[in-house]
């Protein structure tokens, strides 16, 4: 016979919060728990397994949307089936992960650009106005006035990409 477990033993064997495994059922990753006389919520080891595999999924930074699938995936599919396509999952990912990878050296060159420039520049800049009373063109805290160029260009550069990011 097939073991019933609580929510709350399903929750200590598969290292995760009573709380995940609700919220997990109520967005559709999980499917909705057989239900006891009572209205209790009642688990088997197939959901053990269901959770931990949500748990790693999670921990690989998968998205909902992704982890849904797998797990639709390793309910419905043979062994072979799911690894060709976790497979390509993972080939996603591994993009993606190189991708912010570049983009952190490109945030760490900026950050790194900006603070130069700001010791630079704090040296000069007046402390007679706010920084938002600052314009590029006047302002040495800014970039006005500074020695070389480059450093102006580098600050309107960052003011430009800020404003287009909102």
């Amino acid at each position: 016979m097939e073991q019933r477990l609580t929510i709350g033993r399903l929750a200590e064997l598969a290292g995760v919060p009573r709380k995940t495994i609700r919220y997990y059922e109520e967005v559709g990753v999980l499917p909705p728990p057989n239900r006891s006389d009572a209205g209790y919520r009642l688990y088997s080891d197939i959901d053990v397994r269901r959770v931990e595999l949500v748990r790693r999924a999670r921990a690989l930074d998968m998205g909902l949307s992704e982890v849904r699938e797998l797990v639709e995936w390793a309910t419905t599919g043979s062994c072979n089936d799911f690894q060709e396509r976790f497979h390509e999952v993972l080939h996603c990912k591994l993009a993606e992960v190189d991708e912010r990878i570049s983009d952190l050296g490109h945030l760490k060159d900026d950050l790194q650009r900006l603070g130069a420039h700001f010791a630079v520049s704090q040296k000069e800049a007046d402390a007679g106005h706010t920084v938002l009373e600052c314009s590029p063109e006047t302002c040495t805290c800014l970039g006005a006035k500074v020695e070389t160029p480059n450093q102006l260009e580098e600050v309107k550069l960052w003011l430009n990409r800020s404003e287009s990011k909102k």
